[in-house]
């Protein structure tokens, strides 16, 4: 069944500002904008290529052709922060990672990049950056070492400048900060936009920030509070639609923002419990669950062809299910991966680019036995009716244990990985050859880098 809600209104909006401590603000308001462009330089960030070992698992589902590879990865250090690199890749083959204080930025895979720099100095923080559609890309930073900036970012592809905006109200302890983009068309208060993007931070992350223009964010909304004013439920297949913008504006699939091509969106629970989704036609937040009544679990992503894709770690993390619909989650077909001998997941992302024909799930693996953890990279052909396994990636030594979380010794907070046009992927990894120096105290220590997939060979034998 499906029942719709009402259209949201301004008294709505000043509940949500005033319970998240926040000044609320007229839609006339919130549509003045103000930016600050922002300068870019040139940066020599450690370089070097190193090779590691892999699967090809041939065209059978037995492992009778599975064959052993050698990738060959550029390894890039220090564009991100002690715990983080969160990256992501537009069309034209640009990668960006906004894991530390500033957006790094690529276009020759790593070789050299450029920093987006905000005329403020910066001490040490946490960014989140996708991209927009039109070949816009948005970001989002947060530095509690120098008087608690939140600044918002945004490239905009018509004019090739980097612009970036100051936040001065938000909650408290910005961490961690998710971004997503919603691409439209999507109505809110009787005008159409090209698309919406959202932030999310602090405590609790219920209340999220939302932006018209990618840049300033001064309207707030809940979809827990949505939907215990109007008690709205939606229980149906996923409203999708084919997009050619959905393989690029995929999020980090921590944030729980999954775009559905056809101006909704779905939303894991936050505060409370329960899924969500957001109806683009009237901004109206309705609680879901598929027709079969079952809540949705796991990570999503929809791809330029409708497709929904989902990633559900089994119960004790040993193997994952990899699911893909054509219905809108209707109807799946599956492929089930188990892990190598004694590894279970920590940390997951992925992507699905159905232009490039590629998804790929990248986790942090914790090896039971020795105490440390593998990053790998599991790719997906995904030109098919259904997801077929076509590679394994370990990338980096695995020879380092680290957890998310402050106060631990070696942090790895999340998994980060994007693909290229060419189907090529880059990826969070750490072990011990990957370190920085920290910006705040100086120490050098171990830190998460990235790995721009080069070249594989079969290098024959069964794996």
């Amino acid at each position: 069944m499906t029942a719709r809600k009402p259209k949201r209104t301004a008294g709505l909006v000043t509940v949500l500002a005033v319970s998240a401590g926040l000044s609320p603000v007229s839609a006339a308001e919130a549509q003045v904008s103000t930016s600050i462009p922002a300068r870019i330089v040139v940066v020599d960030p450690p370089v070097s290529e190193a090779t590691y070992s892999g699967v090809d698992y041939g065209r059978k589902t037995s492992p009778k052709d599975d064959r052993a590879t050698e990738t060959a990865w550029r390894i890039v250090e220090e564009t991100g922060n002690c715990c983080e690199t969160y990256l992501t890749t537009t069309p034209g083959s640009r990668l960006l990672d906004f894991g530390g204080r500033y957006i790094h930025f690529s276009d020759d895979r790593g070789s050299t990049w450029r920093r987006v720099e905000p005329l403020v100095p910066l001490a040490n923080g946490e960014g989140a950056i996708v991209a927009a559609p039109g070949g816009d890309v948005l970001g989002v930073e947060w530095d509690p070492y120098s008087g608690d900036h939140l600044q918002f970012y945004k490239f905009e592809a018509d004019t090739e400048q980097w612009l970036y905006t100051e936040m001065p109200v938000h909650q408290p302890f910005y961490d961690r900060e998710w971004i997503g983009v919603l691409p439209g068309p999507v109505t809110i208060d009787g005008q159409t936009h090209e698309y919406v993007s959202f932030v999310k931070g602090g405590l609790p992350k219920e209340v999220w920030f939302y932006s018209t223009d990618g840049l300033n964010y001064t309207q707030v909304t809940s979809k827990d509070m949505d939907r215990m004013l109007s008690g709205a439920e939606t229980q149906e297949p996923l409203s999708t639609a084919a997009n050619p913008d959905s393989d690029w504006v995929q999020p980090n699939t921590n944030g729980g923002m999954t775009q559905l091509g056809a101006g909704d969106l779905l939303a894991s629970p936050d505060f409370f419990g329960g899924w969500s989704v957001l109806e683009g036609e009237d901004f109206t937040w309705s609680s879901y669950q598929f027709p079969d009544e079952s809540e949705p679990e796991g990570l999503f992503q929809v791809d330029s062809a409708g497709r929904v894709h989902n990633v559900i770690p089994s119960g004790d993390r040993t193997s994952f299910d990899y699911r893909t619909s054509g219905d809108g989650g209707n109807t799946w077909k599956t492929t089930t991966v188990q892990l190598p001998g004694s590894h279970t997941i920590n940390e997951v992302d992925f992507r699905a680019n159905r232009a490039a024909g590629v998804a790929a799930v990248a986790m942090r693996a914790h090896n039971l036995v020795t105490g440390t953890d593998q990053d790998l990279v599991y790719k997906f052909d995904i030109t098919g009716t259904g997801p077929r396994l076509v590679r394994l990636y370990e990338v980096g030594l695995g020879d380092v244990g680290a957890v998310s979380g402050v106060g631990n010794p070696v942090r790895f907070d999340f998994e980060s990985v994007s693909i290229f046009p060419d189907g090529r992927v880059a990826v969070s990894f750490l072990d011990s050859t990957t370190t920085m120096r920290h910006p705040v105290h100086g120490t050098e220590g171990p830190a998460p880098a990235i790995a721009v997939e080069l070249s594989t060979e079969v290098v024959g034998g069964r794996a």
